[in-house]
């Protein structure tokens, strides 16, 4: 069959779409129909030009693309519109600021790197839409930044030393940050009230503040991916779909890996257990001290060194897998693993 072009359409390729002379837009706009469903593994192929695409090739390719790099600015850096210093000055990034290397790729040419600068500040936490960009260069070593300038001396210095051949270089003015794109990882959001910590802050003992591990440990525990950089220095969590936010800004320092907060789950989960003991060996204590047997009767020590035994083995382990996979906060790990051994104890010691 013949195409509007005059080329010959062959058999399970979209219409109006193949031709002789098949340029570059018209091969994307084939790369976008494969993915919705057009030709399968027949592929599409014109004649005239001929190309061939598979839906097996086209998720490898997509899959072998490297990723954009975080990069943060250890000195003040002026972001052109092209790699020249005569081009227009798109925006002045300082100390701290992220960017992304296009494609991870970080060899500059002529000293300068094609980066993207996040244009958005205010953060829609209830979307999934793309995030908003700028791309532009930066001169990042000689003989860019000499032209960029004026003089390497007269070039900001960076904040952060990492060793090298003097002068500016890549690695000192822009470094990797810790966590990248696509990584997961849970933002701590500090709460600004707190019934219990506002109760503690009357308290004479708090007159002066409360210490920070106590807001650390009723923070609220976001766990996302890394889908981006806002202003500020600012990382993007992309959560799913319909989750309470389904995006949250965070600064690097309140990023938290699942291994560590898989390591903070746990110890408070050990404190949770080392409270329920001392309270259900106190409970036992006041029992004993009434006059109730040590050897016999439902408050006998034997039962209570069962009580024990479940709580280590089995009990706050079960307990604490969930807390870490509804990532709850620190204190909220506590609180459940008292409860819930509090309970048993109850169920077995109680009239």
């Amino acid at each position: 069959r013949r195409c509007a072009t005059g080329g010959v359409r062959q058999r399970g390729a979209p219409p109006r779409l193949c031709g002789r002379d098949a340029t570059g837009a018209l091969l994307a706009q084939h790369e976008v129909l494969l993915q919705q469903g057009w030709g399968g593994a027949a592929g599409i192929r014109c004649l005239g030009q001929p190309r061939f695409f598979t839906a097996a090739s086209l998720f490898a390719r997509q899959a072998e693309e490297p990723r954009n790099q975080i990069l943060r600015l250890t000195g003040a850096a002026k972001l052109r519109a092209q790699a020249s210093a005569d081009s227009e000055m798109l925006a002045e990034l300082g100390v701290g600021d992220l960017v992304e290397a296009i494609g991870g790729n970080l060899e500059p040419a002529g000293g300068w790197l094609l980066v993207r600068s996040p244009l958005e500040d205010r953060i829609d936490v209830m979307s999934d839409k793309p995030l908003e960009y700028q791309d532009g260069w930066l001169a990042v070593a000689a003989p860019a930044l000499e032209a960029d300038f004026g003089t390497a001396s007269s070039a900001p210095a960076p904040a952060e030393e990492t060793g090298g051949a003097a002068g500016l270089a890549l690695e000192k003015l822009l470094v990797p940050t810790d966590v990248q794109m696509g990584e997961r990882v849970a933002a701590r959001v500090l709460l600004e009230t707190h019934p219990v910590l506002d109760a503690l802050k009357k308290l004479p003992l708090f007159k002066d503040g409360l210490p920070n591990w106590m807001p650390v440990s009723v923070a609220e525990l976001y766990a996302g991916r890394i889908a981006g950089v806002a202003k500020r220095g600012r990382f993007i969590l992309q959560r799913p779909s319909g989750a309470m936010p389904e995006r949250v800004a965070s600064v690097p320092e309140k990023l938290i890996r699942p291994k560590a907060r898989m390591r903070q789950t746990t110890i408070a989960g050990i404190l949770g257990l080392g409270l329920s003991l001392v309270l259900g060996l106190g409970l036992h204590a006041r029992k004993w001290v009434r006059g109730e047997p040590l050897d016999a009767g439902r408050f006998a020590l034997e039962p209570l060194v069962g009580w024990t035994t479940l709580l280590v083995v089995f009990l706050t382990p079960v307990t604490i897998l969930p807390c870490f996979i509804f990532t709850n906060s620190q204190a909220s790990t506590l609180v459940v693993v008292v409860w819930m051994n509090m309970l048993l104890y109850n169920d077995l010691f109680s009239e």
